[in-house]
């Protein structure tokens, strides 16, 4: 029978033996880091070695050198002490570029330092994963050897009643057999005696009666004898059948023991190659894990390569980028610069044939004021010598009494005076409907944020449904001095919304109340102010009466008079009015 101890020992063996793999492999870390530190040691002391050797070297220089220049203002071996000098410098200098070699080499030092506390710390994270996956492989090991062992135990259970039973069959047959050949021998050893006492008997005389009965026991008793052999050997046979058929049970007995200890070893076979398989899957994966770290190490330096060439290209595009936004910048003040010299030139062209066209206009109406005036001075020189029969009416009287508009000055001290245009067809200032909207705009301004607002202004009236009118401060002098009036003589940036002849707001106001739905609101709350203004009335009719006193001239003596009155008061209180476009 095979012995099947042996293969489970020497299974305890082949995990015995791979147990040990397991556990060496993590300590590969401790040595690395003692390698680590044993280096940054290493090129600390070699720095401060190498640093207090150049250290004591420059001094040493420095000290000849103090005592060379010492030698030079003494005056004495001027040539040996120039040559000793430049000596002296190229040893310097030598000893600045070994210096300058030494840093450079510390730095690649302390660089290799980094890379291999970086690789460290990776392959700390490597060997966490080895471990893990030995543990792995260590617990699939206690598990296949548990089984093993189940399996053994199962297998000895089985086998041993059986064993134990055809053993105990086989000694009883044994015994029995033993007994049977015992009596046997016996019984032929008194056969063979009572032969041999016939034998010596029939050849002795005796006597024939005596002797006849003695030949009838002796024939009874060889008779017995003789079945008692037979029956022995009855037994035997029978014996021989039952040894035959423990011998076939033996023999069955012992294939199927065969049988099983070849299932064994086949178990023991698969077992064996299952502990290989697992040692090649160790190898394979230490060398996994082992490529893994190159190609973590290869994909590291390939990864700063390309970061370092990512980040010079980033800087040639940064400068290039930088170069072309100051080229950019400088073509747009350029550009700018060209643009506000154009509309200063402009303005200042337009500025010039408004300033021409408001003198011609001054002197035509200085040339329209002393002819008014002198034909005044002579209807009152004929109406001083003329008494007058009847007193005026009071419609004269409430003409004469009307305050008319200041005209007349010196070129120093000019009036405002309003640009061409119709005053027929211009909006009222104050209107009667107090819901009209009117938008103050200037159709001269150089301001484009201006220009800009007025347009959205407009379009954000049109397209919300309301009717306005637009009012041309440039070409209405009352409707300037109205606006003034209104804001309180604050600076605002046109355009302005006026409801009703009342200022409300500017471009913002209007977008708010529409953003928070209170457009029609805000446009629609207009206070009547027409009783509080007697300016703008009185600047009103001021310009309502010029313009009848030029179209229809009356030749009553009061009005002339009082006209005369007011136009001389108006002239001598006109100091400091400028023009105001």
């Amino acid at each position: 029978m095979p012995c099947l101890g042996g293969r489970k020992k020497k299974n305890g063996s082949i995990h015995h033996s791979e147990k040990p793999k397991i556990a060496s492999s993590p300590p590969s870390g401790d040595g690395d880091t003692a390698i680590m530190a044993q280096m940054q040691q290493d090129c600390t002391a070699l720095k401060l070695k190498k640093n207090e050797e150049h250290l004591a070297l420059i001094s040493r220089q420095s000290e000849e050198l103090a005592a060379l220049r010492q030698k030079i203002q003494t005056g004495s071996n001027t040539e040996s002490i120039e040559n000793r000098l430049a000596e002296l410098n190229t040893q310097h200098q030598q000893t600045l570029a070994s210096l300058e070699q030494k840093e450079a080499l510390l730095q690649e030092k302390e660089a290799e330092l980094e890379k291999l506390g970086k690789a460290k710390s990776s392959s700390d994270v490597l060997q966490t994963i080895v471990a893990e996956k030995d543990r792995l492989l260590e617990c699939k090991e206690n598990e296949i050897k548990e089984l093993q062992d189940n399996w053994q135990n199962e297998r000895a259970q089985l086998l041993k009643p059986a064993l134990e039973g055809v053993s105990s069959q086989l000694e009883q047959l044994k015994r029995t057999n033993e007994d049977a050949q015992r009596r046997l021998e016996d019984k032929e050893n008194e056969l063979s005696e009572l032969r041999l006492e016939l034998n010596r008997r029939g050849r002795a005389p005796s006597n024939r009666k005596g002797g006849h009965n003695e030949m009838m026991d002796q024939q009874k008793r060889l008779n017995r004898l003789t079945v008692d052999l037979e029956n022995d050997r009855l037994m035997i046979q029978k014996l021989d059948e039952l040894n035959q058929q423990l011998e076939a049970q033996k023999k069955q007995h012992e294939a199927t023991l065969h049988h099983h200890a070849e299932v064994i070893a086949e178990k023991d076979r698969e077992l064996i190659e299952h502990q290989q398989s697992l040692s090649d899957i160790k190898i394979t994966h230490h060398h996994a894990v082992k490529s893994l770290e190159r190609n973590l190490q290869s994909s590291m330096t390939e990864l700063k390569n390309h970061h370092e060439e990512d980040l010079k290209k980033l800087k040639l595009r940064l400068g290039l980028a930088e170069r072309q936004a100051k080229s950019d910048m400088n073509s747009e003040v350029e550009k700018l610069l060209h643009e506000f010299e154009q509309s200063e030139h402009a303005h200042t062209q337009k500025l010039a044939d408004l300033q021409k066209i408001h003198h011609e206009q001054l002197s035509v109406m200085k040339q329209d004021q002393q002819a008014e005036i002198q034909h005044h001075l002579k209807k009152r020189a004929v109406s001083s010598m003329i008494q007058p029969d009847s007193p005026p009416d009071s419609t004269t009287t409430q003409k004469s009494s009307t305050p008319v508009r200041k005209v007349g000055g010196s070129s120093s001290k000019v009036l405002r005076w309003p640009a061409m245009g119709s005053v027929v067809n211009q909006p009222e200032l104050i209107p009667k409907d107090p819901k009209v909207i009117h938008v103050y705009i200037s159709s001269i301004s150089a301001n484009s944020a201006v220009k800009r607002n007025q347009e959205s202004i407009q379009s954000l009236l049109t397209s919300c449904n309301f009717q306005y009118e637009t009012i041309d401060v440039a070409r209405r002098e009352p409707a300037l001095q109205h606006m003034r009036r209104q804001t309180s003589g604050k600076t605002l940036q046109l355009p302005l919304i006026f409801v009703g002849g009342q200022y409300k707001g500017q471009l913002n106001d209007l977008i708010e109340a529409r953003d928070s739905q209170r457009l029609s609101e805000f446009l629609s709350k207009g206070v009547d102010k027409r009783a509080t203004s007697p300016n703008s009335n009185s600047a009103t009719l001021a310009l309502q009466n010029t313009s009848t006193m030029k179209k229809k001239p009356t030749l009553q003596n009061d009005e002339d008079e009082s006209l005369l009155r007011e136009l001389e008061k108006e002239l001598a209180s006109n100091h400091g009015v400028t023009l105001d476009f």
